[in-house]
């Protein structure tokens, strides 16, 4: 259509042209040659407006168009033609996390083979985006800016967030030089935190790193003098290396190293797996030591909120190699709720029954309970979650992973995050039943949403860290390197 009336405005220039060389008339010549003017500048908007239309499409005809795709490729998984079938598949793939909000849930498809291909397509496509939120965020900045404006960047361009409550303004506003080029999240953080001497939590029941002055207290965990690896999203900090007597053994020791793993606050960790075999320890005369416990394979969770853990390597050491320097390097694994999706019901009390859907995963609104007492009340909630597939995750060690994650809302916007108890029950494979008990709730609050932050995608992410040159201090038994 708009290519029609651009060839009607060029043949309308032309003939005006030729028509204004004919006309002996200087008036006539006049007002052909403003009329040609205008139809050449209708000419020029109309190509600049399609040319901006080409760049930057509507977002609604756009999501339009993408939903008729997705609509039209699924329709194409059911056709009489295998090399239709695998190419409708294998598009949807490449169209990304866009799709999965308009993928139909696979209880609603009739047929088996398309019900097991939107399967295989929800899971590639989850698995990528997984793998992708397991990349460092990467911090840019250069220049002198106040240490509030600093964090506010590395927060809109990493997804981590930030608690400032403990810190003064004079600390915020001070200004600092900064030249961060793609500077992994962990070593932008620690550089801030040398040079105006800061500390730092994170807070695992809102996903916050809480920054506060560095005091005595706590000075041995900001020191410089601590060995710290960084490695995708993880930080990997060496707290402290000691030596002590190994038991009946006059001339062997046992060297001790005490290491700390850390996460972005972004991500969700929740088991940490590693085998003595595959942490190495070599003096600097390449020399290996031998574990303590070579066959060890251990698996540790960081609870509930958890974002870092602690774990402790021991090797056998000869008397005469106390005063080598040392080298460790090794590989880890840790288990993350790698997608996580929120799932929100507005009307809690009047929701009861209702089912919501994101991802893989549908959550039924079961029950809820509310109780006055004098100054406040309690909230108990239960829902039912139902998944697509099931795992390793679904063993019934694991189910806590499930329930540390809910808050409640009021129509300001105010959360309030689980603060009493949760339990998890294994009904059957796929479901898990969660209740929540929250407590200290303003009374009258009777208009409150609640969000549940579904663990959609469980993966495991490698760790692979070296230190070179760790010295034992010299009685031994101090707690730095």
């Amino acid at each position: 259509m708009f290519s029609w009336h651009i060839e009607q405005l060029q043949w309308t220039c032309q003939v005006f042209y030729f028509t204004t060389n004919s006309l002996e008339s200087e008036r006539d010549r006049f007002v052909i040659r403003l009329l040609q003017f205008t139809a050449m500048m209708i000419l020029a908007l109309t190509h600049n407006h399609l040319q901006v239309s080409a760049v930057e499409p509507n977002p609604v005809q756009k999501q339009t168009d993408l939903k008729r795709q997705v609509e039209t490729l699924i329709t194409q998984l059911d056709d009489n033609q295998r090399r239709v079938r695998e190419q409708a598949e294998s598009k949807l793939i490449e169209l990304g996390t866009p799709v999965l909000s308009l993928l139909p849930p696979p209880e609603l498809v009739t047929t088996a083979s398309v019900r097991e291909a939107l399967i295989r397509v929800k899971l590639q496509i989850e698995k990528q985006a997984a793998l992708d939120s397991l990349h460092s965020s990467l911090i840019s900045l250069k220049g002198s800016y106040t240490l509030k404006t600093i964090l506010q960047h590395i927060s809109s361009q990493s997804g981590n967030s930030f608690g400032l409550h403990k810190m003064t303004d004079e600390i915020l506003n001070r200004k600092i030089q900064v030249e961060f080029a793609k500077t992994p999240f962990w070593q932008a953080i620690d550089e801030l935190c040398q040079k105006l001497l800061l500390t730092y939590q994170i807070d695992g029941s809102s996903d916050t790193m809480q920054f506060q002055l560095n005091t005595e207290d706590n000075s041995s965990r900001s020191s410089k003098d601590l060995k710290t690896c960084y490695d995708g999203p993880f930080k990997i900090t060496i707290l402290a290396i000691q030596n002590r007597p190994l038991r009946g053994s006059s001339n062997k020791d046992l060297l001790s190293v005490k290491f700390q793993v850390e996460v972005e606050p972004r991500l969700r960790p929740l088991f940490l797996s590693y085998a003595a075999r595959e942490i190495h320890c070599s003096t600097s005369q390449s020399k290996k030591l031998s574990p303590f416990t070579p066959q060890a394979n251990l698996e540790l969770p960081l609870g509930e909120g958890g974002k870092n853990v602690n774990f402790t390597m021991t090797w056998v050491l000869n008397n005469e190699q106390k005063n080598s320097t040392f080298n460790i390097q090794g590989t880890m694994q840790m288990e993350l709720a790698a997608e996580t999706l929120p799932i929100t019901f507005d009307n809690l009390l009047e929701s009861k029954g209702a089912i919501r859907r994101r991802g893989n995963v549908s959550v039924e609104l079961v029950n809820v309970k509310q109780k006055n007492l004098l100054t406040s009340q309690t909230c108990n909630v239960r829902i039912a979650l139902s998944y697509d597939y099931g795992g390793p995750a679904f063993e019934s060690h694991r189910t806590w992973i499930y329930h540390n994650r809910a808050y409640l809302e009021n129509p300001e916007g105010q959360k309030y995050w689980l603060n009493g108890a949760s339990h998890t029950t294994l009904e059957n494979a796929g479901k898990i039943g969660v209740s929540y008990q929250f407590t200290d709730l303003p009374q009258g609050e009777n208009s409150l949403r609640f969000t549940y932050l579904a663990p959609t995608l469980i993966t495991a992410a490698p760790i692979s860290f070296h230190f070179e040159k760790l010295k034992l201090p010299a009685d031994g038994n101090k707690n730095t390197p």
